[in-house]
């Protein structure tokens, strides 16, 4: 059994005996996002530009410790991409990708304004390339077996906002920002960068 998955059952396990208030979790959002690419020789692809993408993510979330503090754990389906040029060389260029993954995060509550709680956030994902493509000048290229486009193990920060509509249902909407670790398999350096705003619904399963 490999150490991440020793470390996740680890934390299933200790959740599922210290659960105070259990929820299940709903969310989409926009991102905007780009690419930070280096060559093999050290030069620095500039002038990309961000492109507005679309994520969506469900879960499982419940308080840990303390009150003010929650562990998540969820899947997710989210677009990456950026546009640019090189004009040296005149070329257009264009990405698009999809990745689907899962997630383990952690959201601490700063303070409350009456019902509303204001919460800091980070989490941590690894996800799988399921289809994308790049544009070259007039040219579609297929990003299937393109090694640079694997496996992403993904950063987030942020901070969110969460309102209670019911005893069993609350809304959040939520910023966070995320990169990626380098993802190039040679010498060059890729790293996915996004701005992520996102809304979602949160419901309660147990209450203590």
């Amino acid at each position: 059994m490999t150490t991440i998955k020793k470390i996740t059952l680890v934390l299933l396990l200790f959740v599922a005996t210290n659960a105070t208030a259990q929820q299940v979790y709903l969310e989409g959002g926009k991102s905007s996002t780009t690419f930070d690419f280096t060559s093999s020789k050290g030069v620095k692809l500039d002038n990309l530009q961000a492109t507005a993408h679309s994520f969506m993510a469900l879960g499982y979330r419940n308080q840990v410790f303390t009150e003010n503090l929650s562990l998540s754990f969820g899947a997710n389906y989210s677009g990456y991409g950026a546009i640019g040029s090189n004009d040296a060389q005149g070329n257009y260029m264009e990405w698009d990708v999809n990745y689907a993954g899962l997630n383990v995060g952690v959201d601490y509550t700063l303070f409350n304004v009456k019902r509303a709680s204001i919460y800091v956030k980070g989490a941590v994902s690894t996800a799988f390339f399921i289809q994308g493509s790049q544009i070259l000048n007039s040219r579609v290229i297929d990003l299937k077996n393109n090694e640079d486009f694997g496996t992403m193990l993904n950063l987030q920060v942020g901070a969110g906002f969460s309102h209670p509509i019911s005893e069993h249902l609350s809304f959040y909407t939520q910023y966070l920002y995320g990169k990626s670790a380098d993802m190039s398999k040679g010498d060059a350096e890729l790293k996915i960068a996004s701005n992520n705003v996102s809304f979602g619904l949160l419901i309660n399963l147990a209450r203590k």
